[in-house]
């Protein structure tokens, strides 16, 4: 097996089975590569691939979409949760399918869970047994895994308002992550309404079937902006505590302030040194000035109640 494919089946008997040779593509074979290896491109020349479909089957940084070349060749490319070790599951994965004259290849960087399951159906001898249905089942797969990530999410986020302790870190990390998995999976919808609406006839047994995907894919996008509306209505909320909190407690020392501030007012006038000062040879005189001090405070307070400041 050439080392740039990972895997390849041969459908044409009705069945899978693994297809050995890879000199000239094979009709109703499957043949699923690593992108960045340098032999794919040369060998995608070789089988007569126009060039303008190697660059967009192997271009590093796309965004999801449908593009059909003809009646029996089109290009979909795909994103997916990363899933593999000390990956970010927001730093998604591309998948890329060209479907050319009667043969699929897919290829990928980073391995994805979803199309390592389908292989290893394969294996099994379970799983599709034509191209048709191995495509669906692959962009199932790559919706089913989104909609796994992201029921804890739901979980948690339904827990945020009976919550007596809140992550707000954790809060504000989810946020970040859904805005990035919306920022793909936003277009991934249109991958398959072009899909459908295409009618391509290789697919037309499964067309109904892919109207169940577009379906499933306008639902994870709609659940991804229902979460960050709760989120952001979370953290608005909280916010807003955190200000109103903040305001009633300036309130309080400003008007704590105020209270204070005739009675600091005396104490400083009466603490220059300097001659003239009343009660100085007085012994009660201190004890008069802190008396009248509190007759002021008292009244302040009953000044600022009748105005409802306090």
């Amino acid at each position: 097996m050439n080392q740039f494919v990972i895997s390849s089946w041969d459908f044409s008997q009705g069945e899978a089975s693994i297809v050995k040779s890879f000199d000239k593509l094979k009709a109703e074979c499957w043949y699923h590569c690593q992108r960045d290896h340098d032999e794919l491109k040369p060998w995608l020349a070789q089988q007569m691939i126009p060039a303008a479909m190697i660059e967009s089957l192997l271009a590093n940084d796309t965004r999801p979409r449908f593009e059909q070349f003809a009646e029996d060749c089109f290009l979909i490319i795909l994103r997916g949760i990363n899933l593999n070790h000390n990956a970010d599951p927001d730093d998604m994965l591309s998948l890329r399918i060209l479907w050319f004259r009667g043969t699929l290849i897919s290829t990928r960087k980073i391995p994805s869970r979803a199309v390592n399951t389908l292989i290893g159906k394969l294996e099994n001898g379970q799983g599709p047994n034509n191209l048709s249905s191995l495509l669906l089942e692959m962009t199932n797969g790559v919706n089913t895994i989104i909609a796994e990530f992201l029921t804890p999410v739901e979980e948690h986020i339904d827990h945020l308002e009976s919550s007596s302790k809140v992550d707000l870190a954790y809060i504000n990390t989810l946020h970040s992550r859904l805005l990035r998995l919306r920022r793909y999976l936003k277009p991934q919808r249109y991958v398959f309404e072009d899909l459908i609406a295409a009618n391509v006839t290789p697919l037309s047994y499964n067309h109904n079937h892919f109207k169940n995907s577009l379906d499933t894919v306008i639902r994870l996008n709609e659940s991804i902006e229902f979460y960050l509306e709760q989120i952001s209505v979370f953290l608005s909320s909280i916010s807003q505590l955190q200000a109103e909190r903040m305001n009633r407690n300036t309130y309080l020392f400003s008007v704590v302030a105020g209270l204070f501030l005739p009675a600091g007012f005396f104490t400083g006038l009466l603490g220059v040194n300097i001659g003239g000062i009343p009660g100085v040879d007085n012994p009660w005189a201190f004890t008069l000035f802190c008396i009248a001090l509190f007759g002021i405070v008292a009244v302040e307070v009953l000044v600022l109640k009748k105005l409802k400041f306090i």
